[in-house]
């Protein structure tokens, strides 16, 4: 039987991360665009919908980088690389999880544009990374706010190894992945009985006249050992009016 936690909600906005990379990225300054998490909204200049999906640029050298994000499946993971004022990106690999046929193609797609994306810019509230030929782009909107608080058992304590994690999600979609616009996972180093959360979301995504709420589990060996006896809602940032 699934036991109850309890959560404290503070709502916390306009954190921002910024990055310590030393390189250009095209014109870019890197503080902007590393060390961040990106949410992708158009693919091609077509609204996304389905699974969020997310970008991360970690610097490595002075030229070099890591990528990796959550695609509509699989999380993927790949390289990047500054040369002559350009950007360029390996082929990415992902994990092998098998999902339904739409979001597979969906994802393989998303892909597969990487390797032919040579430029990345801020244009108004986001980032664009498109080809020379202009026939490929990817937009992102950045996940600059959060929500923050306590998940506590209301029982015993969770146990080492075990994950905690916290989604913040449209009310009216608790069952649909189109829904979550923020996630927070914790790996519990020891026994403990509060848990502090993050989740960073991006206003920009937040829908004028919808709730949002909060929704932790605990996952133990694969198992969901603990859940919110209460969705708690929340209050959310939302992007200027003239976004």
């Amino acid at each position: 039987m699934k036991r109850l936690i309890h959560s404290c909600i503070v709502l916390v906005t306009g954190a921002a991360l910024f990055g310590c990379g030393s390189h250009k990225l095209t014109s870019v300054d890197p503080q902007l665009v590393e060390n961040k998490t990106w949410v992708l909204t158009t693919m091609n200049s077509q609204p996304v919908s389905g699974p969020r999906v997310t970008m991360e640029l970690r610097p490595a050298t002075a030229l070099d980088g890591r990528i990796g994000g959550q695609a509509p499946c699989n999380r993927y993971f790949g390289n990047y690389q500054v040369a002559s004022h350009k950007i360029h990106f390996t082929s990415m690999g992902s994990n092998r999880m098998a999902c339904p046929p739409p979001l597979m193609t969906s994802e393989a797609e998303y892909l597969a544009m990487f390797p032919k994306l040579d430029n990345i810019t801020i244009k108004e509230h986001g980032l664009v990374l498109n080809s020379a030929s202009g026939d490929q782009e990817l937009t992102y909107v950045t996940e600059s706010a959060n929500v923050s608080g306590q998940i506590t058992a209301s029982e015993g304590t969770f146990a080492p190894g075990s994950e905690v994690i916290v989604v913040l999600q449209d009310s009216a979609m608790p069952d649909d992945p189109a829904g979550i616009i923020g996630i927070e996972r914790i790996r519990v180093g020891r026994a403990v009985d509060v848990v502090d959360y993050v989740v960073y979301y991006a206003p920009e995504l937040v829908k004028p006249g919808s709730n949002y709420e909060l929704l932790a589990e605990v996952i133990q060996n694969g198992q969901v050992m603990f859940a919110t006896a209460v969705k708690p809602s929340v209050q959310l940032k939302t992007a200027p009016a003239n976004h």
